[in-house]
């Protein structure tokens, strides 16, 4: 399982791979602090994420292991053709220029996997074994993590 985590001083990203070694320490190129990892039992002998490695909650969600920065240029891409199109006076072309995107959108979230990401310190956990407690994004208990709730916090 690759593990992708933030350093807590200056928040650049640091990558752990958790077959090389079962505790990681690493030293973060931006401010030289050191960030260190510990991984439980249950992702040494199963593989799958029980509590996070990097900040100890256990609080996760599911997503898709989608680059948001090709899935916008996807969108403004064909958006740029359909107005080309428009301008073109081929309203035909136009909607075949959003079904492009769709289809595009629609075949990447088909192939690509899923990743397990933990609400309260953002580290991606890419190639680890689903668990079946973890569900899709819950925006509560992201404002829980993010301070912008103080609402019912027993699940969490």
């Amino acid at each position: 399982m690759r593990v992708t985590t933030y350093c807590p001083t200056c928040e650049s990203e640091l990558s752990f791979d958790s077959r090389r070694d079962l505790d990681q320490e690493a030293t973060c190129s931006t401010c030289s602090d050191t960030v260190r990892l510990s991984f439980s039992s249950q992702i040494q002998t199963e593989n799958m994420i029980d509590s996070c490695p990097s900040c100890g909650k256990k609080a996760f969600y599911i997503q898709k292991d989608f680059n948001r920065n090709l899935g916008l240029g996807i969108v403004v891409f064909c958006a740029l053709a359909g107005i080309y199109f428009v301008w073109q006076d081929r309203p035909y072309l136009f909607y075949a220029s959003l079904a492009v995107a769709v289809v595009a959108a629609a075949f990447l979230y088909l192939l690509l996997p899923e990743v397990t990401v933990c609400y309260a310190c953002k580290a991606v956990f890419r190639g680890a074994v689903r668990n079946p407690e973890h569900k899709g994004f819950d925006l509560h208990i992201a404002d829980v993590y993010e301070g912008r709730s103080q609402g019912y916090t027993d699940r969490i």
